[in-house]
């Protein structure tokens, strides 16, 4: 007897919709390398790169991610002389390189 091909309907979809990736599926470590490396901002992928440093365990900044796409929030890197943006309503998550990051 051949075996089928054909997805039966309990198993999962593939994530990859018309070339796209529905990240809001993803979880941990596939999360992070998705906006890391295929986000099409490669600026905010590159303040993604820097959650490790701001949260400083690996742990902890993949469920921060998590946290912050499953709130559809994002995350913003304040660097020095840049005193005009407002950070009162924003979480504070950590110091990177050359900045601070927050949840907005």
């Amino acid at each position: 007897m051949a075996k089928s091909t054909e997805r039966k309907e309990t198993e999962p979809i593939n994530q990859r919709v018309m070339g796209k990736i529905d990240f809001t599926k993803l979880k941990g470590e596939d999360l992070f390398y998705y906006f890391t490396n295929d986000h099409d901002d490669k600026d905010y992928s590159s303040i993604i790169a820097m959650l490790p440093y701001a949260v400083n365990e690996k742990d902890k900044a993949l469920a921060l991610l998590e946290r912050v796409v499953r709130d559809n929030k994002t995350f913003v890197v304040v660097y020095p002389g840049e005193e005009k943006t407002d950070t009162s309503q924003m979480e504070y998550v950590g110091q990177v390189p050359d900045g601070v990051m927050y949840i907005k």
